[in-house]
């Protein structure tokens, strides 16, 4: 009698960065499995980064060597990131950035066996226009049924912070400073392409 192990679901946490003087759109995902006990501990190693006073951590408002902290904490997690950039971006065209990094990124998230997608809630028209996006992809087979696309909010859920934190490094590197990304590299994948 042979016996199979369970199959553990693919969960992927995602996050935009803009950098209009750069003219970058970044679309990141932060993919790990979905076993309670693994996002449990990585949710409790997120939280200990957290400013009390932010009750979160975000890229922007972060000094240097929270930055490097943080990437640190991302090159030990047990996750792997892959970011879509978009280069020449029309800063009056952003929407048309965040859909077609979408589009790649969902496209490889599916076919990486990822089942469930958490995108860092928008404003109402933001997450309907997100979930429109969703819906066009799979009447049009660009996307299988199978993959599940939700929006969650970065202070219930600290693994929006590792796809901020992970494009804000990868936009740093864009820009020469690629100390933080060097924390991550070996786990992470960038494609890019140009609007």
């Amino acid at each position: 009698m042979t016996h199979t192990r369970p199959t553990t679901e693919l969960h992927a946490w995602v996050d935009e960065s803009i950098h209009v003087r750069a003219n970058l759109y970044l679309l990141a995902a932060a993919v790990t499995t979905a076993a309670a006990e693994d996002l449990d501990t990585t949710r409790l190693r997120l939280r200990a980064m957290a400013r009390r006073t932010r009750g979160r951590t975000h890229w922007n408002s972060e000094d240097e060597r929270d930055r490097l902290r943080i990437s640190r904490l991302i090159g030990d997690l047990p996750l792997t990131n892959i970011v879509v950039t978009a280069t020449r971006i029309d800063p009056r065209r952003q929407e048309r950035a965040r859909r077609k990094c979408m589009q790649q990124l969902l496209h490889k998230l599916a076919s990486g066996s990822v089942t469930q997608v958490w995108f860092e809630s928008r404003d109402e028209i933001g997450n309907r226009r997100d979930l429109a996006m969703v819906a066009n992809l799979r009447t049009t087979d660009a996307l299988p049924p199978t993959l599940r696309v939700d929006h969650a909010k970065p202070l219930e859920e600290p693994l929006l912070w590792v796809p901020d934190a992970v494009a804000g490094a990868v936009a740093a590197a864009h820009d020469g400073r690629t100390l933080y990304r060097a924390c991550f590299e070996d786990k992470l994948e960038e494609a890019m392409f140009e609007l």
